[in-house]
C-alpha cells in the first residue's frame, strides 16, 4: 500500500498541460493583442453527462421524491438517490459495491471517505471510498495509466494538488485516458490539456445543486491505496 503524494505547485499547471498537449506559442510580440480570445474565456461544459434525468440537481431530485412526484423506480439511474453505508448494514459480506459505472458516480458507499483535500494518489482507491469523497462535494479526476504518459498525469495533477475537495488516481482499465466524476455527473476525454478538464472542477467542486451531504468534510478521511 502507498501513501497520499502531494506534487509540486499550481502555479506551472498551464505551462504543463500545454507541453504535455503538444501546444505552441502563438507567434507575435509580448503583450500584444491579436484578437484571440483569452486563454481565461469562459469554456462550455458540453459533453458533461448527467444522470439525474429532468431534474436539475440532487436537491431538486430530492424534492420531487418527497412530494410524491416521481418514483425511486420511475428513475434510470436509481443509485442517484443511494447513500447507505453498506459496511454498517447487517449482512455486508465485504465483497466490492456492485456500481453501474466504472468509476462510479454516486450511489451506496463506505462508511469513511477518501481525503479529498487536493490529493494526488499513487495507486488506485477503493471505489467505496471515493464515492463517500463525491457525496461531501469533491470532484474525483481518474486516469488510465495505460493511455497516458508521465508528462500527461504530472500535468493532470498539478490541477488537483491543495485544491480543497478534489482528488486523482489511476484507475487501470476505465478504457478512455481521463474520467472526472461528481455526484452525478461525469466528463470523459482522450485528451489530458482538454481545457474542460478544469472547467468542471471550478463548476463541480462543492456545488451545492449536485452536494449530497452539504458541509461534510474531506479532511481526515482514508488515505490508502491499493494495488
Amino acid at each position: 500500500m502507498s501513501r497520499i503524494r502531494h506534487c509540486w505547485t499550481a502555479a506551472a499547471a498551464a505551462l504543463a498541460l500545454a507541453s504535455a498537449g503538444g501546444c505552441a506559442l502563438v507567434e507575435g510580440d509580448a503583450g500584444e493583442d491579436d484578437g484571440a480570445p483569452s486563454q481565461n474565456a469562459e469554456v462550455s461544459l458540453e459533453g458533461v453527462e448527467s444522470f439525474y434525468g429532468e431534474y436539475d440537481g440532487i436537491v431538486a431530485l430530492k424534492t420531487a421524491l418527497a412530494e410524491g412526484e416521481i418514483a425511486v423506480t420511475d428513475l434510470e439511474h436509481p443509485w442517484i438517490t443511494q447513500q447507505e453505508h453498506v459496511d454498517g448494514l447487517v449482512g455486508w459480506d465485504g465483497e466490492a459495491l456492485p456500481y453501474e459505472l466504472h468509476p462510479p458516480a454516486g450511489g451506496n458507499h463506505l462508511s469513511q471517505w477518501q481525503t479529498c483535500t487536493g490529493s494526488v494518489y499513487d495507486g488506485p482507491l477503493v471505489d467505496g471510498y471515493a464515492v463517500h469523497s463525491m457525496e461531501h462535494g469533491a470532484v474525483w479526476l481518474t486516469y488510465d495509466p495505460e493511455l497516458l504518459d508521465q508528462a500527461s498525469i504530472d500535468a493532470l495533477a498539478l490541477l488537483i494538488d491543495k485544491r480543497d475537495y478534489s482528488l486523482m488516481s489511476p484507475y487501470p482499465g476505465q478504457g478512455v485516458a481521463v474520467s472526472l466524476q461528481s455526484w452525478g455527473h461525469r466528463y470523459q476525454t482522450e485528451d489530458a490539456a482538454d481545457p474542460v478538464i478544469e472547467a468542471y472542477l471550478d463548476e463541480y467542486v462543492l456545488n451545492e445543486r449536485f452536494n449530497p451531504e452539504p458541509n461534510a468534510t474531506c479532511a481526515g478521511g482514508i488515505t490508502a491505496t491499493f494495488e
